[in-house]
């Protein structure tokens, strides 16, 4: 869908007019007037004035004015404006109805000063996932931003990217095992590499087994398909670089702890803090900030097989830690313990930040819609915070105590990756994964409820993957290198 703004009303085949409940529409009529044919502000005014529409949250109201040049009309309700989502939410809203119009050019026409926030939720909105025949009848080809707040081409651009880098992190996460697996994940890797300023090693299996990497090794010995890690480099600066992890576990079963029916299904999805990376690396290729970001993922299956490991076995990871499993379904912060130790030693990066669907627990804990942090740096994670809130995406703060790094201590190994008997998950794996990072400033996003949402959907989201923290980690860089 191409993109563009401009302060003066554009004819389309369907136009979305956005309205705020909290405010007359005579306050808004002489903006209307200089942009609108005077027939459709005629027609808002009488359905308005006749009670047909009021603005509220997603109420929508086709009308029928007669003016040349414009075939269909929809006013569009933003609400009360409490939260500045809300105009997200509403464009998410406005680009669904469009699409059912079957319109293929159409406008947004708004007063509010929100334009990140219209680009944003009409892509997200838009989103589509289709395997095979992906013919869509009902395509938008091209919308226009008339508002009479200027848009510079850049500030556009920044949004547009940051939006695209949500839903390219959609298509990976929504494509089904059989569709993404390791093997698919380093395609999908070395199609990111091809852009400017980025490089691609990947370290095959037995580069991992020669580096003593028994987390990753592990996990994946009972599939056919071997692990690997894969690793980005964008290179825009010289300084030392912010590293990026991602937990890319491309079904999991659970091993020999396995998930059983209503759980199982969208397995899949498990590889979504890699797609979260592959993302972010997606945003970086397109805008080319002035930055330094490696990003690391671990790419494996954890399958049922004779090969596989089980529970009571010891493995060894890349920094010499040794692990009991007492639970091969804990295997994700397996992965990530080799991904951190790896970025950690070779690359000694300013910052670690990972992302991971990594416990159930998190989900409990904070539903569905919010994303559990857990730092060895306050500072950090307050800054990824902010950046969240900018963003819309909700995060809360878990907590890693003494007790948590007690509780995660093997009486036959130096670590187990599962204690029975403490109900806080979240936390005991953040506990687990604090071994990994040596003392370098990191903050742990574990998005096991926001990555994918298992039914239903809502104005930005249809079931499946969301695309959670992408654009808090875009808002994020941009925020870090504008204030160098």
């Amino acid at each position: 869908m191409k993109i563009r703004a401009t302060t003066k009303f554009v004819a389309a085949e369907a136009v979305a007019i956005f309205i705020p409940e909290n405010k007359s529409f005579s306050s808004l009529k002489t903006y209307f007037k200089t942009i609108l044919p005077e027939e459709i502000v005629s027609e808002i005014s009488l359905r308005i004035n006749e009670a047909d529409f009021s603005g509220k949250k997603n109420e929508i109201l086709q009308i029928f004015p007669k003016s040349k040049g414009v075939k269909k009309c929809i006013l569009v309700g933003l609400g009360e404006l409490k939260q500045k989502e809300e105009v997200r939410r509403a464009a998410g809203t406005a680009i669904r109805a469009l699409k059912k119009l079957k319109a293929k050019k159409v406008a947004f026409v708004f007063t509010e000063p929100e334009m990140q926030r219209f680009v944003s939720g009409a892509i997200a909105g838009a989103y589509e996932f289709k395997i095979g025949d992906t013919k869509e009848q009902n395509r938008i080809e091209s919308l226009v931003l008339c508002s009479p707040v200027k848009i510079s081409k850049k500030d556009l651009d920044q949004e547009v990217s940051a939006a695209e880098a949500v839903n390219f992190t959609r298509d990976l996460v929504n494509s089904p095992a059989g569709h993404m697996s390791p093997e698919d994940l380093e395609k999908s890797a070395r199609q990111v590499a091809k852009g400017k300023n980025v490089s691609i090693t990947v370290l095959d299996s037995k580069k991992l087994l020669k580096l003593k990497m028994g987390g990753i090794m592990g996990v994946g010995q009972g599939s056919e398909i071997p692990p690997r890690m894969i690793i980005l480099e964008y290179k825009g600066s010289t300084k030392e670089p912010v590293a990026l992890v991602g937990k890319g576990v491309c079904f999991d079963s659970g091993g020999y702890n396995l998930k059983p029916t209503k759980h199982i299904e969208s397995m899949f999805s498990d590889m979504a803090g890699a797609a979260t990376v592959l993302g972010i690396f997606h945003w970086l290729v397109k805008t080319q900030p002035k930055i330094h970001v490696v990003g690391v993922l671990g790419a494996v299956e954890n399958m049922v097989s004779g090969q596989a490991f089980k529970p009571g076995d010891i493995i060894t990871f890349g920094n010499g830690q040794t692990c009991e499993i007492t639970n091969t379904d804990a295997e994700g912060r397996l992965v990530l313990a080799d991904c951190l130790h790896y970025v950690a030693t070779k690359y000694k990066p300013s910052k670690i930040i990972d992302f991971a669907t990594l416990t159930g627990a998190c989900v409990a804990a904070l539903g569905n819609e919010i994303t559990g942090l857990m730092t060895n740096t306050p500072e950090l994670l307050q800054s990824i915070s902010v950046a969240a809130e900018d963003r819309d995406e909700r995060v809360w703060e878990l907590p890693i105590i003494p007790l948590f790094r007690e509780k995660i201590k093997s009486e036959v190994a130096d670590l187990q990756c599962w204690t029975a008997g403490v109900s806080a998950g979240s936390s005991m794996a953040g506990a687990f994964l604090e071994n990994f990072v040596q003392d370098i400033p990191w903050v742990h996003c574990d998005i096991a409820g926001t990555a994918y949402h298992e039914s239903g959907g809502d104005e930005l989201s249809p079931r499946g993957a969301t695309g959670s923290m992408v654009q808090t980690m875009c808002e994020w860089f941009r925020f870090t290198q504008n204030n160098k």
